[in-house]
């Protein structure tokens, strides 16, 4: 278990980096956007692209609360520590996983139909993009989610065999 939660803090690290220089470009693109429209300019790609970079910023925060044990909980669960504490946890994570398992199976299926449909692209600051590579964020964000979740799951299990 030592060695699954030291992967997953190392896990946490690199997700909250991501996150922090998707949401620093999310916001700088914004105010830029502000900006040059107010001269009558503005760039043509990029609250696109910033509605893109909130559907990742959105499922890295949604991964990080699950890593954080903060995600998925039920309040009575929450407030107790005993073995009837530990199996609601145990019931929660497992609902959670299975939950977001469907999830990412219907994500994946959607992002497989849009790379065979690979003739979708978007144009970022002169450079084409399969637009699939955005929408990459939702089945990932799934992962993540499942990943996060089932440590939590695994020591809810452990404290329920202690």
């Amino acid at each position: 278990m030592g060695n699954l939660k030291k992967a997953e803090a190392r896990l946490v690290q690199l997700e909250t980096a991501l996150l922090v220089v998707l949401l620093s470009t999310m916001v700088s693109l914004s105010f830029l956007q502000v900006v040059l429209r107010h001269f009558g300019k503005g760039l043509l790609w990029a609250d696109t692209l910033s509605r893109y970079l909130v559907l990742w910023v959105g499922f890295l925060g949604a991964a990080l609360t699950a890593a954080s044990n903060k995600h998925f909980a039920w309040e009575a669960a929450a407030q107790r520590e005993d073995r009837t504490g530990h199996l609601m946890h145990v019931g929660a994570h497992l609902a959670a996983v299975v939950l977001a398992g469907f999830l990412a199976r219907a994500s994946w299926a959607y992002l497989l139909s849009e790379k065979a449909d690979a003739q979708t692209l978007f144009t970022v600051a002169g450079a084409a993009f399969p637009e699939w590579v955005f929408v990459a964020a939702v089945p990932l964000g799934f992962f993540l989610v499942i990943l996060h979740t089932a440590v939590r799951l695994a020591e809810s299990a452990e404290k329920l065999k202690s």
